[in-house]
């Protein structure tokens, strides 16, 4: 799990010269010469289901799967409870991994203002896969030059970013990958 604050999210569109109405993930993938082809909801649905069966992955890792599903794709209190707002923005697969954009938005306390996190939910399909996307996530992080959450964000975002990690314990939901990047 990726996070991103606005600061790289408005930059990163910039860079790639992403429109409003563009799909950020081909456009970016495209520049790298990644060809990705876009998914709907049901399609990224499917892809978790038939990673989860998979015989790689074990059975936590299957419960994780499930649970991510569950609480993103279907209406549960439980993400509810968690979130005032989680959307799914897009998804795209390539021949080496695939990826899941949401954006996560909260009311600050006493405020009329949102937090507003980005994340992005990155699945190798296998080691191969693992590698080309940590190097995918470099290159975009080195292309936009800004730092895809600073000290600052994460910081206004980790209330955020906690209750997402509870509601779905996804291996590093807590952390700030980029980091290790």
């Amino acid at each position: 799990m990726l996070y991103y604050g606005g600061n790289f999210f408005n930059k990163m569109r910039k860079v790639y010269s992403i429109g409003i109405l563009d799909r950020p993930l081909p456009k970016i993938f495209g520049r790298y010469g990644e060809s990705a082809e876009l998914l709907d909801r049901e399609d990224a649905v499917e892809l978790l289901n038939t990673a989860k069966e998979k015989s790689g992955i074990t059975t936590s890792d299957a419960q994780i799967v499930k649970n991510m599903i569950e609480a993103l794709f279907l209406p549960t209190s439980l993400i509810y409870s968690y979130f005032k707002k989680l959307s799914f923005s897009e998804a795209a697969e390539t021949d080496e991994f695939f990826i899941m954009e949401f954006m996560g938005s909260q009311a600050k306390p006493m405020k009329f203002t949102l937090l507003i996190v980005y994340m992005w939910f990155v699945i190798p399909k296998s080691e191969n896969g693992c590698r080309k996307s940590v190097e995918l996530m470099r290159k975009i992080k080195q292309e936009v030059g800004t730092p895809p959450i600073s000290k600052e964000e994460w910081e206004e975002l980790k209330p955020l970013i906690e209750k997402f990690s509870r509601a779905l314990p996804i291996q590093g939901s807590s952390k700030n990958l980029w980091d290790e990047i």
